[in-house]
């Protein structure tokens, strides 16, 4: 297995709690992934994540464009279920993680945590689950600078879609992206301590713009 990375998470009670890893996997994306990645062979990718509060529903918010493992956990007992693949559905336009839990697992969805493993699309693509668009854009941020729309990424308001415009490796590269829920601000990032300073000023200035819209 490659490096463990942490990736930022739950800020202000908005629920997303992920991890990336990276490791050699010899099967190909699939036609959702957006082009090959400049490697001999994909990069496979896990996120950590539960019910996001927001919404009530599963996601993965980093799109993949294959899914390998889903493991529920308790996240008090530690106890791991294995699902298989008839206890799931992955929504690619969305992220969404529709599950079924078997019978043999004594909990509510709300009351696990999930272990997906997949292959990330390259360039990255996000899905901003639970936003609330009337709190104005997301904020982007790829390698410590602030991302331009149309230049940098694409945004798509009503999918709440970005799709990068660079080159841009979820497992490896630099970045974090802010949006506004009901239930407080969310950031999703990766490898931020290379440029801690200027994520915290990314951060503060977009979150500054947010509230001074009153909404």
């Amino acid at each position: 297995m490659g490096k463990n990375i942490f990736v930022k998470s739950i800020f202000m009670g908005a629920a997303l709690l992920a991890l990336f890893s990276s490791c050699k996997s010899a099967q190909q994306a699939d036609e959702v992934a957006q082009e090959i990645l400049p490697l001999d062979e994909p990069i496979v990718t896990y996120v950590n994540t539960a019910v996001n509060k927001a919404d009530g529903k599963i996601s993965t918010i980093l799109l993949f464009g294959a899914i390998k493992e889903v493991v529920a956990i308790h996240p008090i007992s530690r106890v791991r279920y294995n699902l298989s693949e008839s206890d799931y559905k992955y929504d690619s336009e969305t992220t969404e993680l529709k599950i079924s839990l078997p019978k043999a697992v004594p909990y509510k969805e709300s009351e696990l945590a999930f272990h997906i493993v997949g292959e990330a699309v390259y360039p990255g693509v996000f899905v901003l689950a639970g936003i609330d668009s009337s709190c104005g854009d997301p904020g982007v941020c790829f390698e410590g600078n602030v991302s331009e729309p149309g230049k940098d990424y694409d945004y798509d308001k009503a999918s709440a879609r970005i799709t990068s415009l660079v080159p841009l490796n979820v497992d490896k590269d630099s970045f974090e992206i802010c949006w506004a829920t009901k239930n407080g601000e969310v950031t999703f990032s990766n490898n931020t301590q290379k440029h801690k300073e200027a994520y915290a000023k990314f951060y503060n200035d977009w979150s500054r713009k947010v509230h001074m819209r009153g909404e």
